[in-house]
């Protein structure tokens, strides 16, 4: 799909340039001239560079949990997505630093609460307002978990940490999922 291939080339021009500049320092009109394309081009896809750093972080973990894949296991899946996201530790540590953060943030809660509803509503669970409210408190608190585990050093493993964040989820929202 067009749209798709489009995001994925403004993905991968923002991870050329943070090789040689920082996230603070690049604009959304820099990443557009090197991509050659216009800003509206940019702005019709995302609303600015830090929803697209969101995106790239949800993307990797999209691919593992993809519903229309068929069955998976939401842990085995989890970990696949860490151990994606360690693979390119170099670009995560570059757009989530603490000046960056609430930028990003933002859009990764966002979109993690659209993957977890998706995943539910697959299953033909209905969302009530307390299932809701546990997605949305858990997207929350993922993105601190995986952020803290980015800067960390040593690094734990991918399995031990999904392991912790799964086993913190409420027991509604994991017997949903899992």
């Amino acid at each position: 799909m067009i749209k798709d291939r489009t995001k994925r080339e403004l993905a991968q021009t923002l991870k050329e340039m943070l090789e040689k500049t920082d996230f603070q320092k690049i604009r959304v009109s820099d990443i557009c001239m090197k991509m050659g394309c216009q800003r509206k081009t940019f702005y019709y896809h995302f609303e600015d560079k830090y929803q697209l750093a969101a995106w790239i972080y949800i993307d990797t973990m999209k691919k593992t949990w993809d519903p229309e894949k068929g069955p998976y296991d939401f842990t085995e899946n989890y970990i696949r997505g860490m151990e994606a996201i360690r693979k390119d530790l170099n670009f995560y540590r570059k757009v989530l630093p603490d000046e960056a953060l609430s930028g990003v943030y933002k859009h990764i809660i966002r979109y993690g609460d659209e993957l977890f509803s998706e995943m539910i509503t697959s299953k033909g669970i209905v969302l009530d307002d307390e299932l809701s409210f546990m997605i949305h408190y858990t997207s929350m608190a993922q993105i601190c978990a995986v952020r803290e585990w980015i800067f960390s050093n040593p690094m734990e493993t991918s399995c031990s940490l999904v392991v912790r964040i799964v086993a913190s989820f409420p027991e509604k929202l994991r017997n949903a999922l899992l």
